[in-house]
């Protein structure tokens, strides 16, 4: 079971439940679309970590098939080839 809170434009907390979690990332979409603030979603399945929508990477695939090659080594150290660098005088 999944709950998504949003606070409407005349600031009043409003929630649904779904229990699919495909409907319940549209009801959120659908929200934020809509100009809603604060638009949130949870779970009561404690064993759930991440973002929600990735659960894996296989072969440097996401389940949708997008390349994934993001590692944490080296995230210190010089920049990679496809890394957008940033000057100070750009800011």
């Amino acid at each position: 079971m999944f709950k998504i809170y949003w606070t409407s434009a005349d600031n009043q907390a409003c929630a649904q439940d779904e229990a699919l979690l495909t409907r319940a990332l549209d009801i959120v979409r659908q929200q934020r679309e809509a100009g809603h603030r604060f638009v949130t979603m949870v779970a009561e399945d404690p064993q759930h970590v991440g973002k929600p929508g990735v659960d894996a990477v296989v072969d440097g695939k996401t389940p949708d098939g997008q390349d994934y090659d993001w590692s944490k080594t080296g995230r210190a150290g010089k920049p990679r080839r496809n890394d957008k660098l940033v000057l100070s005088k750009d800011r």
